[in-house]
C-alpha cells in the first residue's frame, strides 16, 4: 500500500462528509432569484471552464438575457464585500484585485455583468438588488454547494479526465461519483471525428443517461498586450516566438500554439495563477535577446497581469481561444428546458 493513501482516504472522507452536510440540510445553500446555471469541473484547474463560462455568457448575451457572472476571484487582493468587475459597460477593477479569471471573463464579455466574492450567494443577490439580471453563470461552481443552481454542468478534459485521482497523488477534487449531481457533462478539448464512447461510458457509469456535448477549443487571434484589437495568428511570422505561461496546464497551451501554426522557439512555465514580478520580465527579455527573438506570447489570463513597458523593446501578445459545442441546438434546448433560460 502507498504510504500516502491514508492521506487520499481522509480527503475523501472530508469531501464526503461536507457533501452529505449539504444534501442533509445541516449546511444551509441559499437560492437567488433569477436562474443558475454553474460550470465547473472535478479536477484542480486546466479543464476550459473559464473558456466555457464565456461561450455559454455569449449564448445567453445573444439571446438578449441580462447576464451576471458570479466568480470566486480567485488570488484577488480584494478582502470586502461583493466586488463589481464589470457592469455591463466598462471594467471597474484589475487583475490583482478581482483575480486573472474575473477579468479575462469581464474583457471577453463586455456586455455581461461580473461580480466576484467568495459568497457567491451574496454577491447575487447584491447583483439582482442593484440591477436587473435575468440568469447567473457561476464560475467555477461545482463545488460551490452554499448556493443552489438551476443547472449544474460538468466540464470534464477528455485529455487528462480525471486527474490520476484524488490528492495527494491526483488532482481530483472529489470522487468520480459526484458526476450524479450534474445535469450534463461537457467533453471539453474534444477531437473533431472522435465520439470518446469509452469516456463517456465511465461518465455514465454514475449516472446513466446524463447528456454529453463535445467541446473543441482552438486559438482564434492574437491580442498585443494594452491593446484590445484582435489580430490574426499570422501576425507571428519568423523567426519565431517565445511562448510562457503561469496556468494548470502550460504543455496543453504550448500544443495548441504550435497546432496553430506558430512556431515556438522556447517556452517557460510557471506556477499557476503566477504574480509576475520584474525579475521575471527581465528574464523572458533576455531569452528573446539570447535566440534574437522579437515577440513573445502568453494566455488571456497571464497578460492581465503583464504591463507592455516591462518587456520592451520586445512585444507580447495573448492567444485569444473558442469553445464551440458540437450539439448547440440540444445544449440550447437544455437551457430552456432545466433552467428555464431561453436561447435563440
Amino acid at each position: 500500500m502507498n504510504v500516502l493513501s491514508p492521506i487520499g482516504a481522509l480527503y475523501e472522507v472530508a469531501v464526503r462528509l461536507r457533501c452529505w452536510s449539504y444534501s442533509a440540510g445541516i449546511l444551509r445553500t441559499a437560492r437567488l432569484q433569477s436562474p443558475v446555471v454553474s460550470i465547473g469541473n472535478l479536477t484542480m484547474g486546466g479543464t476550459g471552464k473559464t473558456p466555457a463560462t464565456i461561450a455559454f455568457g455569449k449564448l445567453l448575451l445573444d439571446s438578449g438575457h441580462r447576464v451576471a457572472i458570479l466568480s470566486r476571484g480567485y488570488k484577488g487582493q480584494h478582502r470586502g464585500g461583493p466586488l463589481l468587475v464589470s457592469d455591463g459597460q466598462r471594467i471597474l477593477t484589475t487583475a490583482s484585485e478581482a483575480g486573472d479569471e474575473a477579468l479575462v471573463i469581464a474583457r471577453n464579455l463586455p456586455r455581461a455583468l461580473v461580480a466576484v466574492f467568495r459568497e457567491r450567494a451574496e454577491a447575487g443577490a447584491w447583483v439582482e438588488k442593484h440591477f436587473g439580471v435575468d440568469v447567473h453563470l457561476l464560475d467555477d461552481g461545482f463545488q460551490h454547494l452554499q448556493l443552489h443552481r438551476d443547472l449544474n454542468l460538468l466540464v470534464i478534459d477528455v485529455t487528462n479526465p480525471f486527474g490520476g485521482g484524488l490528492p495527494p497523488m491526483g488532482r481530483l477534487r472529489e470522487p468520480l461519483d459526484a458526476i450524479r449531481r450534474a445535469d450534463a457533462v461537457i467533453l471539453s478539448r474534444a477531437e473533431p471525428g472522435c465520439a470518446y464512447a469509452e469516456l463517456i461510458s465511465q461518465v455514465r457509469r454514475y449516472k446513466p443517461h446524463i447528456p454529453c456535448f463535445l467541446a473543441r477549443q482552438e486559438l482564434v487571434s492574437l491580442r498585443r498586450l494594452g491593446e484590445e484589437k484582435d489580430l490574426p495568428l499570422e501576425t507571428l511570422g519568423r523567426p519565431g516566438s517565445v511562448a510562457f505561461a503561469g496556468i494548470a496546464n502550460p504543455a496543453q497551451f504550448f500544443n495548441s500554439l504550435r497546432e496553430a501554426g506558430i512556431e515556438i522557439v522556447k517556452s517557460f512555465s510557471f506556477p499557476d495563477h503566477h504574480n509576475y514580478r520584474s525579475h521575471d520580465s527581465q528574464r523572458l527579455v533576455r531569452e528573446c535577446q539570447d535566440l534574437n527573438v522579437n515577440a513573445m506570447i502568453t494566455t488571456e489570463k497571464d497578460a492581465e497581469k503583464l504591463s507592455p513597458a516591462e518587456f520592451l523593446p520586445r512585444e507580447v501578445f495573448a492567444a485569444r481561444v473558442a469553445f464551440e459545442f458540437d450539439d448547440l441546438e440540444r445544449l440550447s434546448k437544455l437551457l430552456s428546458d432545466v433552467a428555464g433560460v431561453a436561447v435563440r
